[in-house]
């Protein structure tokens, strides 16, 4: 590869390698369902505090990259586009919590009975009784979604996971 090409390559690849690293780093150790370790969740609490300053400075570099590229031809400048581009769209959804999304509530939670609900025999369930009625949760469910607003008898109930 020729000098004069390096350093906007390597300034575009930086940009996208801090732009993929703010969007992975809180997601890879802040999976639910394992522990997490003190040193890896300081990175990852450090790297949602800075965040928004090193999706600038990729920002930055991403589009300095492409100043530097634009001379030097169409398949440079669309190199440099795309870098540019990968490098937003990776910072863009750094800033989107995807495990908001994922265990967002029930928007319509629908109720059977247990001999019409489907669920196997050996399902755990967390169970509540209100004078005659009687609900259970399947924990399956309520693992993804946490909570869950619902009424037995006359009383208001929040179920929780």
């Amino acid at each position: 590869m020729p000098s004069n090409r390096r350093p906007f390559v390597l300034l575009g690849l930086v940009a996208l390698l801090v732009a993929v690293a703010t969007l992975v780093t809180p997601l890879w150790v802040m999976r639910p369902f394992r522990p997490q370790g003190p040193t890896e969740l300081a990175v990852a609490l450090w790297v949602l505090r800075f965040g928004p300053w090193l999706l600038f400075a990729a920002g930055v570099m991403a589009v300095t990259a492409l100043v530097r590229a634009w001379p030097g031809g169409w398949w440079r400048r669309s190199g440099a586009i795309v870098m540019l581009l990968l490098t937003l769209g990776a910072g863009a959804m750094s800033r989107v919590n995807v495990f908001e999304q994922m265990f967002a509530p029930l928007p319509a939670p629908r109720f059977a009975d247990a001999a019409e609900s489907g669920l196997p025999g050996e399902a755990i369930v967390m169970a509540v009784r209100v004078g005659d009625q009687a609900r259970a949760y399947p924990v399956e469910v309520m693992a993804y979604h946490h909570v869950l607003n619902d009424v037995v008898g006359e009383a208001p109930l929040v179920v929780t996971y």
